[in-house]
């Protein structure tokens, strides 16, 4: 058996690997502590952990029977050839109070307006009390308010746990239908035009795949008057060109977003997260795609990967295991 490890690895992941290795010693674990190219090792690899691959490695991939995703997104995969080859997809749901915590704070800062008052304080420019109340500078509380969560699963029910604190009514949208109304939601719907036109505060968890891209286009975003939007999943599904334009025309009460439309290629080349200057919107809070990126989640998500490595190499099974057709 040969398990590849094509992420980078933290200290973190260091000592879980060194585990394995004691535990499985007739396992050959590569990483790039072992060679300088692991994806070199594609041919005679039994498994491979990591998220990212071309349809051309898959298929390289002879004996590939498993692959571990160490994070919850699985957007980055080749689905045809792994369909085709009947290769099991495995993934972490570890990170999910993180990105619902980093959610909820997104909703604070843009309904707080906080990150609009910090800058106009840096450069001496007041709001509020000191000088004399004006009914522009008010802010909006969460408190008592319609949260609409698109997408309730880990993350979504964990943003409704903590939304829970403020009082609100908690409206859940599903893509399949379910028997009952979740845990920590008051009302459920599977129709997106309901869920958005009855939300105050609409929070996007979904994964991206070919059903969701795009799901929030124009005739949706233009339909979101005075409505502020939270989104925690992926770029992609909400269009780029629409949630400018909401933006631009006053439709959106504003934005707040982790995850974006462009990426930094090299990490020393300043990239802008959109084609569009939705950033320059005073009612846009921006955050660079780190909802999951704590310590304490970068120890649980490697330590719920190691496990479920640790089930299949002892008896095969496989634990968390990604449905091919749904692709989450």
């Amino acid at each position: 058996m040969e398990i590849i490890f094509t992420n980078r690895l933290t200290d973190i992941w260091q000592s879980k690997i060194e585990e394995l290795k004691r535990d499985f010693p007739n396992t050959k674990f590569v990483t790039f502590k072992d060679v300088e190219h692991p994806r070199a090792h594609l041919e005679t690899a039994d498994a491979v952990v990591g998220g990212h691959f071309s349809s051309e490695e898959i298929e390289r991939a002879k004996n590939l029977k498993v692959i571990f995703v160490p994070w919850t997104g699985v957007n980055m995969l080749p689905w045809e050839i792994i369909r085709k080859k009947n290769v099991i997809v495995t993934n972490t749901h570890a990170n999910s109070r993180a990105v619902a915590e980093r959610a909820v704070a997104l909703a604070l800062a843009l309904t707080g307006r906080i990150v609009e008052y910090h800058n106009d304080l840096k450069v001496g420019i007041w709001h509020g009390f000191p000088v004399g109340l004006p009914e522009n500078d008010y802010w909006t509380s969460l408190h008592g308010r319609t949260c609409t969560i698109i997408g309730f699963g880990n993350i979504g029910k964990n943003v409704a746990k903590m939304m829970k604190a403020f009082d609100c009514q908690i409206l859940a949208f599903k893509k399949r239908h379910i028997d009952k109304i979740p845990e920590y939601a008051n009302e459920l719907t599977f129709n997106l035009e309901t869920a958005i036109s009855k939300g105050d505060i609409i929070f996007i968890t979904l994964p991206l795949t070919p059903e969701t891209k795009g799901m929030f286009n124009e005739n949706i975003l233009f339909n979101m008057k005075d409505k502020f939007l939270i989104n925690v999943s992926r770029g992609e599904i909400v269009d780029e060109k629409a949630l400018y334009l909401s933006l631009k025309n006053g439709i959106l009460a504003g934005a707040a977003i982790d995850t974006w439309y462009q990426y930094p290629a090299d990490p020393n080349i300043v990239t802008l997260p959109s084609k569009f200057p939705i950033h320059t919107f005073k009612n846009v809070v921006v955050s660079p795609h780190i909802a999951g990126v704590t310590k304490e989640n970068m120890n649980s998500m490697a330590q719920d990967t190691l496990n479920t490595i640790k089930a299949y190499l002892k008896s095969g099974e496989i634990l968390n295991r990604v449905d091919p057709d749904l692709m989450y």
